[in-house]
Parts: structure tokens; C-alpha cells; sequence
């Protein structure tokens, strides 16, 4: 006999994605329930994450008392085509109109803490065990019959935490290098997280397994940051793309990296994710007064439209510049560095970069 449905929200999950979508229904008034499994906790981890300013409001909207503190803003980006000499960006991005940050970064481990603190002092239950909720939302695996849009960059990405004298760290540096993209993403004045992406076959490889041979290379090359120190282990993971083609099934939807994962060349796997669990609280937060079953297709069927199309056209795009940049020879690398001394002369042209790195795409 089928279990009776039971009029609540079930989150599959509560690592960093469960938790939010759990705060944000929650916040809502809706009944929820987190979903975990027993005995089990999560790995600690040394990642990074880049948090846009427009996903950073959201996350303020929904009351996390700490936020400000655990996190870094970042108020420019420089990029780098092929060489190292930090007085000598080939674009830098920064809001001259605004005077607020293009972004944060935040320790995974910090934002985790936040959130799972805030779950428990709102007292939302955490069960061991599955029901037949009225909306169930999927945040961990994928146990979809439906198809998706994959492959493998055939790329490692290595995330650690340097230390370094104090500086004013609040520009983060993106150096696309022969061997791989290598972003310094600024923690506070004393510590950078790094994020370096490396082709399966690299000789750099070499130095990022050598403690002593990383600091070495990075106190040689990147002279802004003086007396390098390794910080942290290294972690390090596959890069592959993945899109889900349809989020959502009978009083279910998918949220996270199981519905889309990108390469961290630009840092907007988190954003996407922020970005979904606010349209999921437009959606609801919209029709709640209307009394609508949870699980309603429609409301499913709504937060599809509005994310669907968006964040294939944003993975794409995340996927070009990943391309674009994967090849190697001198004459595309000048081609690529014309292209970022030029964009100097279209402002407005950078604002809609820097409002869709922010917000994403909106049709």
C-alpha cells in the first residue's frame, strides 16, 4: 500500500544546497523537513566560493546573521592572458557605477556552518528516512530517468589556501596560463584561496603534488603575494559538464549540481544554484496565499520556465569561454589579449558583463 502523502516539503539532502532551499521555504512559512542520513557528516573541505552580489542579497534576505563576517568582498577583477606580471592586468572589471562589490568569497566550510546553525536554531526537523511528501526536493542524487547533457573536460581542478604577507586583498586575480586557468580568490588580508585547473596530462601537476615545489612556483611567479605559505591540504576533483534536461517530475524538482554542474573557470556553479532556489521562492512565495497543493505541476511547471532556457544558455556560455580558452598556441593567446585591452573602450559593453556574471541571464 502506497505511503500517504503528507502535506510538508521533503529536502533531500543537507549539505550546503538542502540547507538553503530549507531557510528559504522555511522563511516562507512553509512546513519542511530535511532529509540526511544518519551518523553521516560532512567531509570538511578546504573550496572556496564565490558568491555574486546580487546571490550575497538574497542569502541577507533570508537572515543570516554572520554573513558580513565570514565573508570577503571583492571590488575588482583583473585577468591575465598568459603571463604573470600582476601590474599589468589585460582587463579589469569593477563597478564604476555602483559603488558595491562585484562579489564575494566565502570558505565552503564557514558558509556550511552558517546555514546549518541557522537550521537549528529555527528548530527545522531533520528526519533519517523518506516520506511521500507533497513536494519532494532533490538536492544530492540523481535517480532521474531523464536525459542530460554531459562530458568530461578531462581536467582536474586543485583548491587550496595560501597564506602570505598582509595586503589590501580585496581584487581577485584570474591567470589564464598555458597549463590552466589559475584563479587567486582573496579570503582576507592575510589568506587566498586558489583554484587551478589542470588538463589530466600536465606537467604542473608535478609541482601541485610538492608542497615545497607549489610555494616555490608560486613565490617566483606571483610576487604580489609575498612569503607564500601553504595553508591547507590540496583538494582536488574531475571537471565535467553536466545539464539536466528536464528539472523537474511529478511533485519533484531538482536543485544543485545534480540539475547543472560547470566548469569554475568564472566561479558561477554556486551562483546558478542561488539563483534557482530564488526563483523557487518567488514561485512559492508568490502563489502561497492562492492555497495550492505543494507538489501542484504547475508551480513546477512555472519554476521550470523560469530557469530552464536561462541557465542553459549561461552553462553554454560558461562552456564557450572554457573553450575558447583551452587553446594553447600564440596566436589565439594575442587574439585574446587584444580582446580584453579592447574591451577598455566599450564600457557598456563590460557593465553587461559584469550584470550577467551577477544575475545571470533573464529572458
Amino acid at each position: 500500500m502506497d505511503k500517504k502523502i503528507i502535506q510538508k516539503i521533503g529536502i533531500i539532502g543537507d549539505g550546503l544546497t538542502g540547507n538553503l532551499v530549507a531557510l528559504a521555504l522555511f522563511r516562507l512559512g512553509y512546513p519542511v523537513e530535511l532529509v540526511g542520513k544518519k551518523g553521516l557528516k560532512p567531509k570538511p573541505s578546504v573550496a572556496s566560493i564565490s558568491i555574486s552580489n546580487d546571490s550575497f542579497n538574497f542569502l541577507k534576505k533570508l537572515k543570516l546573521k554572520n554573513l558580513e563576517k565570514i565573508s570577503n568582498p571583492i571590488n575588482s577583477i583583473k585577468l591575465y592572458e598568459n603571463h604573470k606580471n600582476y601590474l599589468d592586468p589585460d582587463s579589469i572589471f569593477y563597478n564604476k557605477t555602483k559603488k558595491i562589490p562585484l562579489s564575494y568569497i566565502v570558505l565552503k566550510d564557514k558558509l556550511y556552518e552558517e546555514l546549518s546553525g541557522e537550521i537549528k536554531n529555527l528548530k527545522i526537523k531533520k528526519v533519517f528516512s523518506t516520506n511521500k511528501y507533497a513536494l519532494t526536493i532533490n538536492t544530492v542524487y540523481n535517480d532521474t530517468k531523464k536525459k542530460d547533457l554531459s562530458w568530461d573536460y578531462k581536467e582536474d581542478a586543485f583548491t587550496f589556501v595560501i597564506k602570505h604577507e598582509k595586503l589590501l586583498n580585496n581584487c581577485s586575480r584570474q591567470f589564464f596560463l598555458n597549463d590552466g586557468p589559475l584563479a587567486f580568490l582573496p579570503i582576507n588580508q592575510n589568506s587566498t584561496s586558489l583554484v587551478w585547473s589542470l588538463s589530466k596530462n600536465s606537467e604542473m601537476r608535478k609541482i601541485v603534488n610538492s608542497k615545497l615545489s607549489l610555494e616555490k612556483y608560486l613565490n617566483s611567479n606571483f610576487l604580489i603575494y609575498k612569503n607564500v605559505k601553504l595553508n591547507s591540504k590540496i583538494e582536488s576533483f574531475s571537471l565535467k559538464f553536466n545539464f539536466l534536461t528536464c528539472g523537474i517530475e511529478p511533485r519533484k524538482i531538482n536543485i544543485g549540481d545534480i540539475s547543472h554542474r560547470i566548469h569554475p573557470i568564472a566561479g558561477q556553479g554556486w551562483n546558478m544554484t542561488v539563483r534557482d532556489i530564488k526563483q523557487l521562492y518567488d514561485v512559492y512565495q508568490d502563489k502561497k496565499k492562492y492555497g495550492y497543493d505543494f507538489g501542484d505541476f504547475s508551480l513546477l511547471e512555472e519554476y521550470e520556465k523560469k530557469t530552464k532556457i536561462n541557465n542553459f544558455i549561461f552553462a553554454s556560455s560558461i562552456d564557450l569561454i572554457r573553450r575558447i580558452f583551452k587553446f594553447n598556441n600564440n596566436q589565439i593567446s594575442n587574439l585574446r589579449k587584444s580582446g580584453f585591452r579592447q574591451l577598455d573602450k566599450f564600457p557598456d559593453l563590460k557593465n553587461e558583463i559584469i550584470k550577467f556574471a551577477d544575475e545571470g541571464l533573464s529572458l
